[in-house]
C-alpha cells in the first residue's frame, strides 16, 4: 500500500512539474510575443542587430579640409594580439600633416585613431586606461572637456561638439630613446576623443552605453574618434590643433560610417573636402 501511495504521489508531482513547465513556457512565449508587438507598435528595437561598415575605414580621404589642408602620410597596422584586445578589426591609425604649418610646429603632425564597433557588446577603449597601462602618467587635472565649435556633419548640419582631452607627462625618453629631461614646463602629450554613437556625438565613455541601448535606436554601434598631437605642447595649443582637424575631417569620417537612420551608407553631399568654420 505504501508503495502504491508513493507511486501515486510521484506521478502527481511529475504532472504538477509538467504543468508548471508548460505554464512557464506559455508565459515566456506570450512575453516574447508582447515584446515583439511592442517593438513593432512603438518602433522600438530591443535586440540590436550587428551593423557592418558601408566601406573600410582605410577609404577615408587622404586629403581633407579646405584646399586639402590635411594630407595623410601613412597608416599603421596593429599586432594581432593588440587587435584582439581592441575587440575590433575595423580600425584606422593614420598620420596626417597640416600643410599650413611647418615641420616642428605644434599641430603639424597629427595622429588619427578610429575604432568601429558594430554591436553594443563592446567596451570603449580610452587612452586614460590604455595609455596608463603602457606606463604613461597623467598630468594633474589632466581630464578636461572642450567644445569644438562650428563642426559640419555629413548631413550638412553644423553644430558644436564636445571632446574629452587627456594630458600625459613626458616619459623619461621619447620614442627614439632620447632623453626628454625632467623639466618640460607645462607641456604635455595631449590626446582628445569623442564617440559617435548611432549618429550622435558624445564625449564621455559612460554615455556610449546609454545611447546605443536606447530602445528607440535600431542599432547599437559606435565609433571612437581619437586625435593625438605627438609634439609636447600646452593643452590650449593641442585643443586648437585638434579642433581645426575635427572641423575639417568629421564629415569625411562620417562618410565611412553607416547612416544613423537606416544603417545604409551616408549619402555623399559632394562637400566632404570643405571645411566650415
Amino acid at each position: 500500500m505504501k508503495l502504491k501511495m508513493a507511486e501515486v504521489d510521484g506521478a502527481g508531482a511529475r504532472r504538477s512539474a509538467l504543468r508548471r513547465s508548460v505554464m512557464a513556457a506559455v508565459i515566456l512565449l506570450t512575453g516574447l510575443g508582447v515584446g515583439r508587438a511592442l517593438e513593432a507598435a512603438l518602433s522600438l528595437t530591443f535586440d540590436k542587430p550587428y551593423l557592418p561598415l558601408p566601406k573600410p575605414l582605410t577609404e577615408l580621404r587622404s586629403l581633407i579640409g579646405e584646399h586639402a589642408r590635411y594630407r595623410a602620410v601613412g597608416d599603421e597596422n596593429l599586432d594581432p594580439d593588440i587587435v584582439a584586445t581592441l575587440g575590433t578589426k575595423e580600425y584606422l591609425l593614420r598620420h596626417y600633416v597640416d600643410t599650413t604649418k611647418k615641420p616642428g610646429e605644434v599641430g603639424y603632425d597629427l595622429r588619427l585613431n578610429l575604432n568601429y564597433y558594430g554591436t553594443g557588446s563592446a567596451t570603449p577603449h580610452v587612452p586614460e586606461i590604455c595609455w596608463a597601462g603602457a606606463g604613461m602618467q597623467e598630468a594633474a587635472d589632466s581630464k578636461q572637456e572642450f567644445v569644438v565649435k562650428g563642426v559640419r556633419r555629413k548631413s550638412g548640419k553644423v553644430e558644436d561638439i564636445k571632446m574629452r582631452m587627456i594630458c600625459f607627462l613626458p616619459n623619461q625618453t621619447d620614442a627614439s630613446g632620447l632623453s626628454l629631461g625632467a623639466d618640460m614646463g607645462n607641456k604635455t602629450l595631449n590626446v582628445a576623443y569623442l564617440f559617435e554613437v548611432n549618429g550622435k556625438c558624445v564625449s564621455q565613455p559612460q554615455e556610449v552605453t546609454g545611447e546605443f541601448w536606447k530602445a528607440s535606436s535600431k542599432y547599437a554601434y559606435h565609433t571612437k574618434i581619437e586625435v593625438t598631437v605627438p609634439a609636447y605642447c600646452t593643452p590650449q595649443e593641442a585643443q586648437q590643433a585638434i579642433s581645426d582637424f575635427i572641423r575639417a575631417s568629421l564629415a569625411d569620417i562620417e562618410d565611412c560610417l553607416p547612416d544613423p537612420q537606416d544603417g545604409s551608407p551616408a549619402k555623399d553631399s559632394g562637400t566632404g573636402t570643405q571645411e566650415t568654420r
